[in-house]
């Protein structure tokens, strides 16, 4: 376990990129990007992992990447961890992380466009989140966390 990652995340911190972050200091940047489909109007975005670093490597060009975070939701228990989630300081940002059930961390993924996760739930062994405003879901395949699929749905 990494002792600053731990610290920070029992204060309410995670690193503010589209990344997941582990309890043992390594990092997995992800790319995200949105696509209008002009002739639909469908919205898609993508989140792939794009490399992985560690929090000294992110910190070695700005120490300075820290969001704060809130878990205002209901937390559930699943296979001997814990799923929290909630939001970042900005309001449009969201997170879910798995820790133990003494409350380390395992991982977390931050998303910057999601808004807060305000509820989440195991389906086949995914891990389905939802948006505040309803409108996104995000699908992460807990057999592979960096498998994550957002989809826009219409209500």
């Amino acid at each position: 376990m990494n002792k600053k990652i731990q610290e920070k995340w029992k204060e309410g911190w995670l690193p503010g990129y589209d990344c997941i972050t582990y309890g043992n200091g390594t990092i997995t940047i992800a790319n995200t990007y949105n696509v209008i489909l002009t002739e639909t109007n469908e919205n898609k975005r993508y989140w792939f992992p794009l490399c992985d670093t560690t929090l000294e490597g992110l910190e070695k060009y700005d120490e300075d990447i820290w969001t704060e975070c809130d878990i205002f939701h209901s937390a559930f228990e699943y296979e001997n961890q814990k799923f929290v989630f909630g939001d970042g300081a900005m309001g449009n940002e969201g997170y879910i992380a798995s820790t133990t059930l003494t409350g380390d961390l395992n991982w977390a993924i931050f998303f910057t466009f999601s808004n807060p996760i305000h509820k989440a739930e195991v389906i086949d062994h995914h891990l389905i989140c939802y948006g505040d405003s309803g409108v996104i879901m995000i699908d992460i395949d807990l057999n592979n966390i960096t498998q994550i699929k957002v989809t826009y749905q219409n209500i």
